[in-house]
């Protein structure tokens, strides 16, 4: 374990020489040594300096949790410390650098403990823990979206800062931060003989003394504080704190030295966090020539992302699938004969058509009647998808955007963009249409290596989160389609228009002739492949067209009213609260459900603030994603 410790502080050593004595060529030397001592070596130092917080925040987490997929990136860290220093520019707009950083701290400790509290609330659990987090930081992150477009003129800069911005341009941060970062790391190296403990079990750990709960709440705590401090920094640094506790397991379980030094292997995860962040800044700074210095924390996303996935479907993966086989079966709140329901949502349809349609006498009601046929025609077709995908993957928690259909369809639709940004609607649709279908095949792939519900879920959310970064690198490069795409990633209907509309409208009437057949067989695909088998219904085939009619609804959609969030998951969902479960009538129920949420979400989004707006997209995400965690608590409570 010494020769691997030494090896790879040989290899930091090697990566910052490398770093500040290989910097872009500057022909004026006073420019150069001004640029090395202000900027080269002061970001080089940071990096390692975050890089190392991240890692030792990570490895206290997975012990102290004995999980090893949590981490800081999956706790709300970033997302709560983006929301404390949105809030801090907004009520104090004079405040400094470090009382913003403060407003950061203090969001992501308390978004991180209210992780861990709910987890608690809900009995624990290895997956539902990172959920929550996953849950948590998606209504953070809209909230602070939502804040930064009614306060822009307050949120200078705090764009850059939360993709992961490690750059630094003075020595001044380094000066106010280095105190606290060597306390924090020293506060670790102290409390390395109780976290041994902890690797022993928690009852052998009981028996030899040690006070689990209160020991486990103060090493999170200083997790916490170590991941927050690094957020606070430079910003989001995702999935450093999750690789580099596995990276060093792997590199000691080559080694064959069993990794039971805590001190030692401590000390290699924090130069493997310090090497990840300065090769992903060295990466940022090496685009220069291009034009361009993307966010460090853009090239730890792309590296992160894929290993996460990675993890999904290695042993400790695969036990966690044996282990954690939770059922969300939700219990309908009324017990009314199907066709009542039916009518009693059409009419309450045409309710929302009348309060959300302007009376052509007034100005401008053309465009906003066509918003809100759109939104309606949007909310159908993801309902509608959302219903198909948690049927064909029996995954209560699947839909285009939990899934991570929707965001890796946005992924392509960019790339045309980018590429040709004349593109059509048709062309838009068939780029969504690729990014739509190679997610799905993903998911179907990973059905058949039997992950559970929760894995499946974030699975989705990883591929989102991946998905989400490229989309991010290419509105870099391709800056003239940027406020164009962004319109694809906020969910809006503000480009509206008979173009769109009609198309949409085809694609439904068409969906809904092809599903109508196999509304039946629909109900017998959740219980399997052998008894239906052996009533003579062969749905193999069935459930390949289905799936492609669940890829196209959603690229159609997405093309036409971007990445709306949550409908595909709320509406089948409140088609089932309302006691409906046969297809025949749950899909009709979840594609007026999805209208009714979609149309009133847009309508408040245009009048809630006006004449600002809010996207339809953002403010159902806060909506949904609460629905989510509920939906977590619900499932995991039943399982005391």
């Amino acid at each position: 374990m010494i020769k691997s410790l030494s090896l790879s502080g040989a290899l930091l050593l090697l990566l910052l020489c490398g770093y500040l004595f290989f910097p872009p060529v500057i022909s004026d030397q006073y420019l150069a040594t001004a640029m090395f001592n202000n900027v080269w070596l002061p970001t080089a130092l940071i990096a390692l300096l975050t890089g190392a917080l991240l890692g030792s925040s990570g490895l206290l987490i997975q012990t102290t949790l004995d999980n090893d997929f949590a981490s800081p990136s999956t706790l709300g860290i970033a997302a709560g410390a983006l929301l404390g220093a949105v809030l801090i520019r907004i009520l104090i707009p004079e405040a400094g650098l470090n009382l913003v950083w403060a407003g950061a701290l203090l969001g992501a400790i308390l978004l991180s403990l209210a992780v861990l509290s709910v987890s608690q609330l809900i009995g624990g659990g290895k997956l539902p823990i990172v959920l929550i987090g996953m849950a948590l930081g998606l209504s953070a992150g809209a909230l602070s979206s939502l804040l930064i477009i009614y306060f822009e003129n307050q949120m200078d800069g705090l764009f850059l800062w939360g993709s992961g911005q490690v750059l630094q341009t003075s020595t001044s941060t380094l000066h106010q931060t280095i105190t606290p970062i060597v306390i924090s790391l020293l506060l670790s190296l102290l409390i390395l003989p109780k976290l041994a403990l902890f690797l022993l079990g928690d009852t052998h750990a009981a028996s030899l003394g040690l006070s689990v709960k209160p020991w486990r709440w103060a090493v999170l705590l200083l997790a916490l504080i170590q991941a927050a401090l690094a957020t606070s920094i430079v910003g989001m640094i995702g999935f450093v704190g999750l690789m580099a506790p596995h990276m060093t397991r792997l590199l000691l379980g080559k080694c064959n030295s069993g990794g039971r030094n805590i001190t030692l292997q401590w000390l290699l995860t924090l130069l493997i966090g310090a090497m990840l962040v300065l090769v992903a800044e060295w990466c940022s700074r090496s685009l220069l020539f291009l034009g361009y210095r993307l966010p460090t924390g853009a090239f730890t996303a792309l590296l992160g992302a894929p290993y996460f996935v990675y993890l999904l479907f290695q042993r400790s993966g695969r036990i966690l699938a044996a282990t954690e086989r939770q059922s969300i079966a939700l219990k309908p709140l009324l017990h009314v004969s199907p066709a009542k329901i039916l009518i009693g949502l059409f009419l309450f349809l045409l309710i929302t058509l009348y309060i959300c349609l302007e009376p052509f006498s007034n100005a401008g009601s053309v465009w906003i009647n066509q918003r809100v046929l759109l939104a309606g025609l949007g909310g159908v077709g993801l309902a509608c998808a959302g219903t198909l995908l948690q049927t064909l993957f029996k995954n209560p928690m699947a839909s285009p955007d939990i899934s991570g259909v929707s965001a890796f369809a946005i992924l392509v639709i960019a790339c045309v963009l980018v590429i040709y940004p004349a593109a059509n609607q048709f062309m838009l649709v068939i780029a969504a249409l690729i990014g739509a279908g190679m997610v799905i095949g993903l998911l179907s792939w990973g059905l058949k290596q039997q992950l559970s519900v929760s894995q499946l879920a974030l699975f989705g959310i990883v591929i989102t989160a991946f998905s989400g970064t490229a989309t991010q690198i290419l509105l870099t490069f391709g800056s003239s389609t940027a406020s164009v795409t962004m319109m694809w990633l906020a969910g809006t209907t503000y480009g509206a228009s008979v173009d769109r509309i009609v198309p949409l409208s085809m694609a439904l009437v068409l969906a809904g002739i092809v599903i109508l057949p196999y509304l039946r067989n629909l109900d017998l695909m959740p219980l399997g492949e052998i008894l239906p088998r052996t009533l003579g219904v062969s749905l193999k085939g069935q459930r390949i067209i289905l799936l492609v009619i669940a890829a196209l609804l959603t690229a159609i959609c997405v093309s036409s009213i971007g990445a709306i969030s949550f409908i595909g998951l709320l509406a089948p969902h409140c088609a089932r609260l309302l006691g409906l479960y046969r297809h025949i009538h749950l899909l009709p129920a979840s594609a007026m459900t999805g209208a009714i949420l979609l149309m009133y979400a847009d309508n408040l989004g245009r009048n809630i603030m006006s004449p600002n707006e809010i996207p339809a997209g953002l403010m159902v995400s806060v909506i949904g994603s609460v629905y989510f965690l509920l939906l977590l608590f619900i499932a995991y409570r039943k399982k005391k």
